[in-house]
């Protein structure tokens, strides 16, 4: 229907230029534009023409941020084409008219679309590039979880390109950010990533891709693709386990829809038969896989679309030299007017240097301000353990650690609480002590029934019954925010699994 709809509008508006009617034209061609702002994804909903003739108007007659728009809207439709060459140029120019229009937003889409351009032609390093670009002003236009999927796409690329530690950082960091977006898609489609990186680095670890997928599909509740299936029968032939091997092969197997998908499930029979020893199952498999790989291969256009691009900047350049020597000739107007600027200037710069003034001296009071709230922080802590202020210092201290953003003073003082719950004893026996008196007694339980724990683990665990947040573990015990949720994690399953008849009310101490 609204495709309908929006077909139908196109071809009014063909009617109206060719008539040469400008009666109700602007409101008729903005319509447009925003019916597909929210109408257009991956699939045409008009063609290149009306495309084009939209992207020229606004090119024409609109701001720079509806220009942007028409254009980005041009550039998916000729590659929904195959056009990867006039699409790279469309986005180019889409870019641009964003850029200038300071609207991040739009930009953060066109970049998303071009690394999707050079990616389908093969230039990795241009894809990479754009990726970052759109993960930067994804961030700046107020989309965190956008700005997390182009990472993640980072991660996938790096990973394909055998660059391991780098995307296994990259993974930790999504996977830590989704946990505490509470982004659930998101969450899943990193583990998905990140047990597949598992079982195809120089140092495969199976037992964590496995892991992995069972926190996707038991802890989520998110079903298993047909390509997470095969990565756990690889996982469990690199154990050893054929059994388990082959039941989650037959099941990836069953679930393959298309070429691909088959393709992939023959490849990883590929990779067990390998192992197994089955050489002419293995070769069989593998002969299917590159069958399906000279099908599908198309020609790269990677210096086509480079060439594309550069070709536009130098025409850009070009323009901007006509126009610099059509400026040159009306220098004489600028030269006129030059002495009321300079006056107009030293107003207003007079009027800037009282601002400024003001500025400086309004800074004064708040840093002496924040200095007296620090000492009395200080000394409260001092007294009594008040762990809201705490935790309140800490989130500042994780974040602006090591940047001139924190006022120096401010900083000072709250790195010497923080240093010091982390190496005070007696203000970590003072933790223990309150969580006993709270909760019946659970520190002194839990090295009851836990003598072996080390005392790492069972300050893990007085924070996190605490009710500390990842961010102020993670400032007190100097461990990155994704390593502090990974060992959580992990004293929770030690707790589960153990034979102790407390298990559930430590487990209930921790919360959720």
């Amino acid at each position: 229907m609204v495709r309908n709809v929006i077909k139908m509008m196109a071809l009014v508006l063909a009617l109206l230029l060719a008539a040469g009617c400008e009666t109700g034209l602007d409101t008729q061609m903005r319509n447009l534009l925003d019916s597909l702002e929210e109408n257009l994804g991956y699939v045409n909903t008009i063609g290149e023409q009306e495309a084009r003739k939209l992207a020229t108007w606004f090119e024409e007659k609109g701001s720079d941020g509806e220009a942007a728009r028409a254009l980005f809207f041009l550039g998916r439709t000729q590659f929904n084409q195959g056009s990867y060459s006039s699409a790279i140029v469309s986005y180019t120019q889409a870019l641009d008219r964003a850029t200038k229009a300071e609207d991040r937003r739009t930009e953060a889409r066109i970049c998303s679309d071009i690394a999707r351009t050079f990616a389908s032609s093969g230039n990795v390093t241009d894809q990479l590039l754009y990726l970052g670009r759109a993960a930067e002003a994804f961030k700046d236009a107020g989309m965190g979880g956008e700005s997390q999927l182009a990472l993640l796409e980072i991660g996938r690329v790096q990973a394909s390109q055998g660059k391991d530690e780098a995307a296994e950082g990259i993974f930790k960091s999504v996977l830590a950010e989704s946990h505490e977006m509470r982004d659930t898609l998101l969450e899943v489609r990193c583990l998905e990533a990140y047990a597949d990186l598992c079982v195809s680095s120089e140092n495969p670890d199976p037992s964590l891709a496995i892991d992995l997928l069972s926190r996707a599909s038991d802890n989520l509740g998110f079903p298993l693709s047909c390509s997470d299936k095969g990565i756990l029968a690889y996982s469990f032939s690199l154990l050893g386990d054929k059994d388990n091997a082959r039941t989650w092969l037959s099941e990836a197997r069953s679930m393959a829809e298309t070429d691909e998908e088959a393709a992939l499930v023959r490849f990883r029979d590929y990779q067990i038969s390998s192992r197994e020893g089955n050489t002419a199952a293995a070769l069989g498999s593998l002969e299917k896989v590159l069958e399906y790989e000279n099908e599908s291969q198309a020609l790269s256009l990677e210096t086509a679309v480079a060439a594309s691009q550069r070709e536009y900047i130098q025409s850009q350049k070009e323009t901007q030299a006509e126009k610099l020597k059509a400026a040159r000739l009306k220098l004489w107007v600028l030269a006129l007017g030059a002495a009321l600027l300079i006056a107009a200037a030293g107003v207003v710069l007079a009027y800037y240097r009282n601002e400024e003034k003001k500025r400086i001296e309004a800074e004064k009071a708040e840093r002496e301000k924040y200095m007296s709230i620090a000492e009395d922080l200080k000394s409260k802590l001092a007294r009594s353990i008040n762990y809201d202020a705490l935790e309140r210092l800490c989130e500042q201290y994780y974040i602006y650690e090591g940047t001139d953003n924190l006022k120096p003073k401010i900083l000072k003082e709250v790195k010497s609480i923080v240093e010091g719950l982390r190496s005070d004893r007696k203000a970590q026996k003072d933790l223990e002590n309150m969580l006993d008196d709270r909760m019946d007694g659970v520190i002194r339980k839990l090295r009851l029934e836990f003598p072996s724990w080390k005392e790492d683990s069972i300050l893990l665990y007085c924070f996190a019954a605490a009710g500390f947040s990842s961010t102020t573990i993670s400032t007190l015990m100097e461990k990155e925010k994704s390593v502090i949720y990974n060992r959580i994690w992990r004293l929770k399953g030690r707790i589960s699994a153990s034979e102790s008849p407390l298990k559930d009310f430590f487990l209930e101490c921790l919360g959720d």
